[in-house]
């Protein structure tokens, strides 16, 4: 059984809370039968078996706790033509273990958005950036369709203008939520 410890009383339909102060911070504490050493060790093999693209190490004190600086691929599309579309997750992810709960804290999660077609970008933000755009499209069409005076013409130049972000934001949170969230609970199956 994996406990999410959520710093936020918003619900999504992903998995990113953010705290009063505007961090996206995801802590998960899973109850573990393993001694200290024996879920790091647990947890380093999960962490090498996770085809993430990068992994730079922060802190790593054996058979105790660790920390890395991680890349993981949650979208790859090509479009003949419009080219290609890579979407990233980027994150800290600290691991320790004690009392038999393992402990995994991800913060300084950003969404990379790479574009290789006619013309190149590399974008890289903070994830608080996409749910907050997110948000801000969900609040203008929710007032607009709220506000009688608006004009029908308006409400409709209001949804064409926001619907987009809210497809794009929303399908690139919840891929990233799901893609994370089904690699702890490999992480989790791991350390029971």
């Amino acid at each position: 059984m994996m406990v999410m410890t959520a710093m936020s009383s918003m619900a999504f339909a992903y998995d990113f809370p953010v705290d009063a102060n505007g961090n996206c911070v995801v802590k998960k504490e899973i109850p573990t039968s393993k001694s200290e050493a024996d879920a790091y060790m647990a947890a380093k093999s999960w962490l090498n078996s996770q085809s993430f693209t990068q992994m730079n190490a922060n802190n790593d004190i054996p058979n105790k706790s660790f920390s890395y600086n991680l890349t993981l691929n949650t979208k790859n599309a090509y479009n003949p033509f419009a080219g290609q579309f890579i979407e990233n997750l980027v994150f800290t992810m600290s691991f320790s273990t004690q009392g038999g709960v393992s402990t995994v804290k991800i913060e300084n999660i950003q969404i990379q958005e790479i574009y290789g077609g006619y013309g190149t970008s590399n974008k890289i933000n903070p994830i608080t950036v996409k749910i907050n755009e997110l948000e801000a499209a969900k609040k203008a069409l929710a007032d607009a369709e709220a506000n009688e005076s608006l004009s029908k013409k308006d409400k409709k130049k209001i949804k064409k203008d926001n619907e987009d972000t809210i497809k794009d934001n929303t399908e690139t949170l919840e891929k990233a939520s799901d893609e994370l969230n089904k690699r702890l609970e490999a992480l989790a199956t791991l350390l029971k």
